[in-house]
């Protein structure tokens, strides 16, 4: 039986052959306008897109985006030309799907082995021999084919891979795993991972940017049926960008402004955390953290105390920064909810420059790790600070390091860290007395945890309050002890600085002549109620009032002196002194008292 012609399919491969003769006229064309375009604006103006007129950001990108679709129409066009030419039988519904997206899939492999279809080039050199196949081949046909390949290779190859790579790039955008690059500041909470900045306060720090990695959005995936999938979730040790209320209220006291926190997850939801001697303990075993800058250097704070174990709730996370001493985090305010990250960077993706000042940790849990103090340094790295702020240097003083040893032994002892020694009563000035120390002005920092010099320095000076009272100009000599010891049953250190000075006490003038007038007035009537022991009968009928106000202006005159000559010399009145005065007014009363009584009987 005779075949019926394929009238239909010719009609049809006509059809798609101008299509693509239309389209591939309209790619060549937007191509030349965009080329045209671009050396319009960077050629000849010498400007970029986003300061010229509009007119050329509008053409560029119609042209571009119209060219971009018309190659992708012709592809798709060409492919399925070429898959039903030459068929003289229906395709089948299933297959044709099939063999389109493999060939599309493929499409410049696709095309060449179609322009040079390999398998049937073998075939005819075994049927027709090599000789045979050159002959038949004719000059024009291979530049034909030569022509096609260099299209395919030169032209279809890029505009495909770029195709693929857009597709890629906004399906990831898409699904919020292209990274955004994170400016991080230079309040050093992440050191070692970032680098820390140079300034003098945290204002300035926090506007340094020291690093700039790419991190991926979170949440991430996307939501199918109310399910999120081809998610990253998050996980331990990743680095996080978090901000909710409280962090920029923070942050905003600090810096002036309300930010976020970059910081490192340690726990999730269902971990137990608990801190003791320096260390975390996650889920009851201790935890190795080479990001950190010290090891055995992470502390309690407002929201997690010292041997305390909680239990991170439900989405939400535990956060810290790896400078554990320089880092408000979840120790300070406690659990993060998981809708606060805004940011990821994966564990996994930590490489390079960011985990080069990583430390070793198989000794981090060994008692030589515990961080030692060096007083001396501390001590030339706080005089640097003094010279700043035009204070003299301090001196080391023994009988103070003695008194700051007694004031740490009973602020681990009462759990008090208050100036005043609410619990223990034992205070700083008690301290010094039992050291055999005394001074004008004195003043004392406890704080809990193992330092070096540099990180106490650093820490100290964060904070406007301690910065302040370590410039104060007014001392002249510091003690410094370590006190090891526990708290409710917790190991833990406080280092304790002992200041002092002497300050001259400069009495204004008027100060000093009312008592030296004072003491000229008791001087003068002294005699006068002195000879009343003279007149016999008087006295002995005033004996006792007359005995009682002589004895009170001499008191007073002894008292007086003693705080005229103290003052004149410029020195600090003593304790029995400052007594004198407070009771000066109670015997200057009873004085008048009693000379109203007998000025009443003459």
């Amino acid at each position: 039986m005779a075949e019926k012609p394929l009238v239909k399919n010719k009609e049809k491969g006509n059809l798609l052959v101008k299509i693509i003769k239309i389209v591939f006229f309209i790619w060549v064309f937007s191509v030349l306008v965009v080329l045209i375009t671009i050396g319009l604006v960077v050629l000849v103006r010498g400007e970029t897109f986003d300061k010229t007129p509009e007119i050329f950001s509008y053409t560029f990108l119609v042209f571009f985006f119209l060219g971009f679709l018309a190659f992708l129409v012709g592809i798709l066009v060409l492919t399925i030309n070429l898959l039903t030419s030459g068929l003289n039988k229906k395709q089948n519904i299933f297959i044709f799907p099939i063999k389109l997206f493999f060939a599309l899939f493929f499409l410049p492999f696709y095309l060449t082995f179609y322009i040079v279809p390999l398998l049937k080039i073998i075939k005819a050199l075994k049927n027709s021999g090599v000789k045979n196949f050159f002959k038949k081949l004719s000059l024009s046909l291979l530049f034909k084919k030569a022509a096609y390949l260099i299209f395919v290779w030169l032209i279809i190859l890029p505009v495909w891979l770029a195709g693929y790579f857009s597709l890629f790039y906004i399906a990831e955008e898409y699904m919020g795993y292209n990274p955004k690059l994170i400016p991080i500041a230079g309040t050093g909470s992440m050191y070692p991972t970032f680098p820390k900045g140079k300034g003098k306060d945290p204002k300035e720090l926090a506007k340094q940017i020291v690093s700039s990695p790419g991190m991926i959005r979170y949440p991430n995936g996307i939501v199918v049926f109310g399910k999120r999938i081809f998610n990253y979730e998050i996980g331990r040790g990743d680095i996080v960008v978090v901000e909710n209320e409280k962090i920029r209220k923070i942050t905003k006291e600090i810096n002036g402004e309300p930010t976020g926190w970059v910081k490192r997850v340690i726990g999730l939801p269902g971990d137990t955390i608990e801190l003791k001697g320096g260390i975390v303990y996650l889920n009851n075993e201790s935890l190795k953290e080479p990001y950190t800058a010290r090891p055995r250097s992470t502390f309690g704070q407002t929201f997690l105390s010292e041997c305390k174990k909680i239990t991170v709730p439900q989405n939400h996370i535990f956060v810290m920064g790896d400078n554990r001493k320089a880092s408000g985090d979840s120790r300070e305010i406690g659990f993060i909810e998981k809708s606060a990250v805004y940011y990821i960077l994966p564990l996994k993706e930590q490489k390079g420059d960011l985990v080069k000042y990583w430390r070793k940790t198989d000794k981090d849990f060994d008692d030589s790790a515990k961080i030692k103090l060096d007083k001396e340094k501390y001590l030339i790295l706080l005089n640097e600070k003094r010279k700043e702020f035009k204070a003299r240097p301090l001196k080391y003083q023994k009988k103070l390091e003695l008194s700051a040893q007694k004031r740490g032994e009973v602020i681990l002892k009462f759990n008090d860290f208050s100036f005043e020694a609410t619990r223990s009563g034992y205070t700083m000035e008690k301290a010094m007395y039992n050291s055999g120390y005394s001074n004008i002005v004195w003043g004392e920092v406890p704080i809990q945890g193992y330092f070096e010099a540099e990180e106490l320095i650093e820490n100290q000076f964060q904070f406007p309050e301690s910065k302040k009272f370590l410039t104060d100009k007014q001392f002249q000599e510091i003690g410094i002890a370590e006190v090891e010891g526990e708290i409710n049953n917790c190991p833990t250190q406080v280092v304790v600085l002992h200041l002092a000075g002497y300050v001259p006490p400069n009495y204004s003038k008027e100060v000093v002549e009312s008592w030296k007038k004072l003491l000229e007035n008791l001087k003068e009537i002294q005699p006068g109620w002195a000879d009343l022991k003279n007149y016999e009968s008087f006295y002995q009928r005033n004996k006792n009032d007359i005995d009682r106000i002589n004895e009170i202006i001499n008191q007073r005159i002894s008292n007086v002196s003693q705080i005229v000559s103290r003052m004149e010399a410029n020195q600090w009145l003593t304790a029995q002194e400052k007594k004198y005065i407070e009771i000066d007014e109670s015997l200057s009363n009873e004085q008048e008292e009693i000379a109203k009584k007998l000025n009443s009987q003459n």
